[in-house]
């Protein structure tokens, strides 16, 4: 078992957002399980986008990424379209930032259509919201409240023109998993970040996406993961170190344990856990 330090976690290009569950602190340990007769030939999928953190490590031109959170995949492909534009409102957000600003901004984002503006908003409420938790209610409404005393670092123009040219290269979809990855090949490589299960009954368990992804839901995703084994690609799953998760994967996978700080209950203090990467070839 590894131990993962934030501080000599590195990387190539910062993800713009925060998101519990991202991979920043562990970037370095799965760049180092990755596989290594995988190339720039065969396209990468990351299906639980979320921060990207894997993808912005990756230097591949051929990309696929995509999320169940709709609005999620609008702000990707707004800094793909408009980085300058959105830069322009993150500016505006900025300098009018503070405790009831944040929740008129809330109110406009959960009645506004996809738009620019609305990607700009999407932006910055996840960097001013309460530890960076991206959460909706059962319709749908984005509800953290407001986190942030100090101004926000929100991504510069230059951090945006920066990430634009980087997902220029890449296919953005709005599709859940099974379909996003339906058409992977043999020699394709695919990364899984599912929201994981509740470690214990004090985890501080968060709503991606109004549906949620529960037991069953795992169970669905290692049979995707185990047909796409058959079909010769290779596979990445981080996931909770739970004896479910390792009974899905006990069978034609590899497990390999790292330990973690994070997030795990809703009193707000960081706690070191341990979790899985799970691949389908050795490292």
């Amino acid at each position: 078992m590894e131990e993962i330090d934030a501080e000599s976690s590195r990387q190539k290009t910062k993800p713009f957002l925060r998101w519990a569950g991202g991979k920043i602190r562990t970037a370095n340990f799965l760049e180092e399980h990755l596989p290594q007769s995988f190339t720039n030939g065969n396209r990468y999928y990351e299906p639980f986008l979320g921060a990207g953190s894997l993808f912005f490590r990756m230097n591949t031109s051929k990309a696929t990424l995509s999320d169940n959170n709709k609005d999620l995949i609008e702000c990707y492909k707004a800094i793909k379209k408009r980085p300058d534009l959105i830069a322009r409102y993150l500016k505006q957000h900025l300098s009018n930032n503070c405790k009831d600003y944040y929740y008129k901004m809330r109110e406009k984002y959960n009645v506004s259509n996809p738009s620019i503006t609305k990607a700009a908003l999407f932006i910055y409420l996840n960097k001013t919201s309460f530890n960076g938790i991206w959460r909706v209610n059962k319709e749908g409404f984005y509800n953290v409240p407001y986190g942030y005393k100090e101004p926000p670092s929100l991504p510069t123009k230059d951090d945006l023109l920066n990430l634009s040219n980087i997902l220029s290269k890449a296919k953005i979809i709005h599709k859940n998993y099974k379909e996003a990855v339906k058409d992977a090949k043999e020699g394709d490589f695919i990364y899984f970040d599912p929201p994981y299960p509740p470690l214990n009954g004090t985890s501080y368990f968060t709503h991606y996406t109004k549906e949620g992804f529960d037991k069953k839901n795992h169970a669905e995703l290692a049979s995707v993961a185990k047909m796409l084994n058959r079909k010769g690609c290779y596979i990445m799953i981080s996931n909770a170190d739970v004896p479910y998760i390792r009974y899905l994967y006990k069978d034609d996978f590899y497990i390999h344990e790292l330990e973690v700080v994070r997030l795990i209950r809703a009193d707000g203090k960081r706690y070191k856990v341990q979790e899985l990467v799970i691949t389908n070839y050795e490292v």
